[in-house]
């Protein structure tokens, strides 16, 4: 019984509280496809050649 008072509360890891919670992976899912898509956007429009 005394093994048991001295452990402490398992804790949980950054990912698996983000997984667990859902409205947390959605608004990560949202962040990270408006980033990619703004970048990759700009990134396309730098390499348009510039007209004369």
């Amino acid at each position: 019984m005394s093994a048991q008072k001295d452990q402490q509360p398992e804790r949980i890891p950054v990912g698996q509280a983000i997984f667990d919670e859902l409205f947390l992976l959605f608004l990560a899912s949202l962040v990270i496809s408006f980033v990619l898509y703004n970048v990759w956007g700009l990134l396309e429009l730098l390499n348009v050649p510039f007209l004369k």
